[in-house]
């Protein structure tokens, strides 16, 4: 009888064990959600295609890896305080509504959005950008977002998202508007490649009230039906890039200085065919303003 209970013993410690050996392998062996943290809010998102509105809430890391879709008639509201974070050319999709930050109606700025790499050591180019493919949507806007490390953050094909009170940093291209109505206003716009890139030529996009800062090139323009006015040009390699045949005047902003000899030297136009061979139209200025504008950038 002692030699039963023993041998019944020794079965319930060894399935114990057996059990325990199994619960601790399966937790080292869980994948980590996000960006590979511990953070019970980091949410992992691989080639995915939503199918009902969502919302990504506050205080919560997002990382994207892959393809995000949006497709038509469903909306990704992304609140403000939230983080997002991009695997190796990761891009969103836009192809119904995307809406980043704080709502265009409130006058004051919430906590900002931040869209961003996931590297350690980040530079431009790490993640794809934002593709507004299409979408003919005017309910889409980003508002009070950095964005930051994109070959091309903001790329708007037909479509007229509002992009106001960001700040665009670090990126190949920070925006792109080709057939595009939209609103570029009270933006920040530094340190990257090209600053905005226009296209098409029955599009009417507005670029106003930013400072246009620090870039090899500020405005790389082949639309010249764009109004581009208000703006503050500093210190980039060149301000404003003519690249088509037609003449444009871009009035009315400030280039960190008043001596026409200084702006023509950042401006690229059909006058310099020692950088550029192509032919190109005539770019005009006059008038420009006499002082730094004041009300331009993130209202925050």
């Amino acid at each position: 009888m002692f030699t039963m209970k023993l041998h019944n013993l020794n079965i319930v410690t060894f399935t114990f064990f057996l059990c325990f050996c199994f619960v601790l392998c399966g937790c080292e062996d869980s994948p980590k959600v996000g960006n590979g943290t511990d953070k019970d809010s980091d949410v992992l998102i691989v080639d995915s295609v939503l199918t009902e509105d969502t919302t990504w809430s506050a205080g919560k890391v997002y990382t994207v890896e892959g393809v995000l879709e949006i497709p038509p008639d469903v909306i990704l509201e992304i609140l403000p305080g939230t983080t997002v974070e991009f695997g190796r050319d990761a891009l969103i999709k836009v192809r119904g509504t995307l809406k980043i930050g704080t709502p265009i109606s409130d006058v004051v700025l919430d906590e900002w959005v931040t869209l961003t790499s996931d590297k350690s050591n980040p530079s431009s180019g790490d993640w794809i950008g934002i593709l507004y493919d299409h979408t003919h949507d005017i309910d889409s806007f980003v508002k009070g977002a950095v964005i930051e490390y994109a070959d091309i953050a903001l790329d708007i094909n037909t479509a007229s998202p509002t992009v106001t009170d960001c700040v665009l940093l670090n990126n190949k291209t920070a925006i792109t508007l080709d057939g595009s109505d939209s609103k570029i206003q009270y933006n920040t716009i530094h340190d990257n490649e090209v600053g905005i890139y226009t296209l098409g030529r029955q599009n009417r996009p507005r670029i106003e009230y930013n400072n246009i800062m620090q870039n090899d090139v500020g405005i790389w323009c082949e639309n010249v039906q764009s109004i581009i006015e208000f703006n503050n040009f500093e210190r980039n390699n060149y301000g404003f890039r003519l690249n088509v045949k037609f003449d444009y005047n871009i009035s009315n902003n400030w280039w960190g200085v008043i001596i026409h000899d200084e702006i023509d030297k950042v401006i690229l136009d059909v006058k310099d065919t020692d950088i550029i061979e192509k032919v190109l139209g005539t770019v005009t200025y006059e008038p420009i303003s006499q002082f730094r504008f004041e009300d331009t950038g993130p209202r925050e």
